[in-house]
């Protein structure tokens, strides 16, 4: 089976830097609200105050901003061999904060018959590691 030069295993591939400024926080808030989907309460996405009291700086990017990030740069480039049949897991590292660039990273780990595994990993403007994962993708459509 031959997937290409950029499917071996080794081969890496990069997203988009992208900012998560006030937009996003005001989006992400917005969401919270309309629809509702959660009881409104203060939290660590967007109170100051609560962010401090559990330790943070600031108010942080929610978690499903940074999964999404990551998430984009496997179906951009696998497409419906991840959408059907893929299969990802990460752990969230380190806080995002609102106004960090944070990019996704990805790594041909292993080349098996029906699929492969790919490292992932998303990294803050400072370098330092955000997301730590791997993905599964099918080697050929369905």
């Amino acid at each position: 089976m031959s997937l290409g030069k950029e499917m071996e295993v080794g081969s890496q591939f990069a997203g988009v830097p992208y900012l998560l400024d006030d937009a996003a926080a005001q989006a992400y808030e917005r969401g919270l609200k309309h629809p509702p989907r959660r009881s409104s309460r203060i939290n660590i996405h967007t109170d100051r105050a609560a962010a401090t009291r559990a330790g943070f700086a600031a108010p942080i990017a929610a978690g499903e901003h940074t999964i999404a990030i990551v998430m984009q740069l496997v179906v951009d480039r696998f497409g419906e061999r991840f959408l059907r049949g893929g299969g990802f897991e990460v752990a969230l590292v380190k806080p995002v904060f609102f106004g960090d660039t944070i990019a996704a990273h990805a790594r041909i780990a292993r080349v098996e018959q029906d699929h492969l595994e790919i490292d992932l990993w998303v990294v803050n403007q400072h370098g330092a590691q955000v997301l730590t994962g791997t993905a599964r993708v099918r080697t050929a459509e369905q």
